[in-house]
């Protein structure tokens, strides 16, 4: 089981580093397996963010976390 949120963080050695849009994204072998090709960040005010792959919601109800 992997747990899934969004923070401000430091990149690892084995992380892996993507811009998407002019965003930077740093995630783990493991978070690659589960999420695959393909990662959906949405945000509704009233819930929050969400994260979506091709086949299934990962996480809901997200707040940014920090340091």
């Amino acid at each position: 089981m992997i747990e899934f949120y969004l923070a401000l963080d430091e990149r690892g050695l084995e992380d892996t580093f993507v811009i998407v849009d002019n965003v930077p994204f740093i995630y783990d072998h493991k978070a690659l397996d589960e999420i695959g090709s393909y990662l959906k960040v949405d945000f509704i005010g009233s819930q929050g963010l969400k994260l979506i792959n091709s086949n299934q919601t990962l996480a809901y109800g997200l707040r940014l976390k920090g340091l």
